[in-house]
């Protein structure tokens, strides 16, 4: 064989052996056409501007001839999930969008998959749809939502073995943090009992992934990942990550107001009468800024709580009151507290009397920590 034939034979064999490693590495085949990952991120984008109209025009772009696909179709969903959370009212409710919408990709997923097999973006439309799903089921079914928790972590996990560069398959990893939040104790217990129950770091790194390399899930995840720092009482984290969401969507309340939750819990009181000082400002003229009661109601109480501790008595008892009218059916914890701060304050402005109504008021009503004992103790000084 010539010189010249043996190169050319050589380089044919290594060429050869290369091609089962190239098949390998590639992405597999999907048997649902990727869409414009680009529209989604764009549709999402709107939703967390509280733009939700403009978020389902953008979705719908999705569509194919007018008709919903299974991505149209979880994008529709995940913006009725974020409009559930933040909008009020909503006409039907956004929760009962979500969940048909939801139904529906996992209805027509599934037989797509029986037919195409190991679909990567086919099971990260169903993963993610599923995990999204549970959340909204959370309050009515426990246990279906602790199903629908176990069938899309397992479907995401399938996604990544299957090709590990889909980082979107990490958002609704990441949100199994969340999954135990209103479980009932039984429930609870068996769901801690899982081998796959990922820890908090966990949780966290699959949503610090979706959020540095997603292609459509980045902003989302970045929020979830704010919620998740505040919750574990990182709150460097989630004021750094609030205060640059807000930058980005100032149309959003929610972010400020986590930072400002996140100042108060860390002690920064200055800083958080500021931020929550302006938010307020802002919501006055601007009220679907926080559209939800919960959020104004943390807002107030917050608000309230830092400028109690600056000594600015006069500013707070105005702030503890907007929160009380917030939750007129006393159902939070938190507003038998701060009617207990209210009454400090009528003590300062020595209104004795009123003080002592609004004490034995919280008496006659439910215990919560050491709120009677520390009601109790105060009596005892007006007597």
């Amino acid at each position: 064989m010539s010189r010249q034939g043996f190169i050319l034979f050589t380089l044919f064999v290594l060429g050869w052996l290369q091609i089962p490693c190239a098949a390998a590495t590639s992405a597999p085949q999907s048997s649902v056409a990727k869409p414009d990952v680009a529209v989604m991120h764009t549709a999402l984008r709107h939703a967390l501007a509280f733009q939700f109209a403009q978020a389902l025009e953008t979705s719908a772009q999705l569509e194919e001839e007018q008709e919903p696909t299974l991505t149209s179709q979880l994008i529709k969903g995940i913006i009725a999930y974020l409009q559930s959370r933040w909008q009020t009212p909503q006409t039907p409710p956004a929760w009962e969008v979500g969940q048909e919408a939801f139904a529906d990709v996992l209805e027509k997923g599934q037989e797509h998959l029986h037919q195409s097999g190991d679909d990567p973006w086919l099971k990260l439309l169903l993963g993610t749809a599923a995990i999204f799903n549970a959340l909204l089921q959370q309050q009515e079914s426990a246990w279906e939502s602790l199903q629908l928790f176990a069938q899309g972590r397992a479907w995401l996990q399938e996604t990544l073995l299957l090709y590990d560069d889909m980082a979107d398959a990490h958002l609704g990893l990441g949100l199994l943090y969340f999954a135990g939040a209103d479980l009932p104790a039984p429930l609870l217990f068996l769901w801690g009992g899982m081998d796959e129950k990922p820890s908090v770091s966990e949780s966290i790194r699959h949503l610090q992934r979706a959020a540095e390399a997603g292609q459509f899930t980045t902003e989302v995840a970045r929020t979830f990942l704010a919620q998740v720092y505040e919750q574990e009482k990182r709150y460097d984290e989630a004021i750094a990550l609030g205060q640059a969401l807000y930058a980005s969507f100032p149309e959003n309340g929610y972010y400020a107001l986590l930072t400002g939750r996140s100042q108060c819990a860390h002690g920064r009181y200055a800083a958080c009468a500021v931020t929550l000082a302006t938010l307020a400002t802002q919501n006055a003229t601007s009220p679907t800024l926080l559209g939800s009661r919960d959020d104004r109601f943390d807002l107030y109480y917050t608000w309230g709580k830092a400028l109690n501790e600056l000594g600015q008595d006069e500013q707070a008892f105005h702030a503890f009151r907007q929160a009380i009218n917030q939750d007129p059916g006393v159902t939070k914890d938190a507003t038998l507290w701060a009617k207990y701060h209210l009454a400090r304050l009528y003590e300062r402005r020595g209104q004795h009397k009123t003080a002592r109504q609004l004490y034995q008021t919280l008496l006659r009503g439910r215990n919560v920590d050491d709120l009677h004992e520390q009601v109790q103790q105060r009596l005892a000084g007006l007597r």
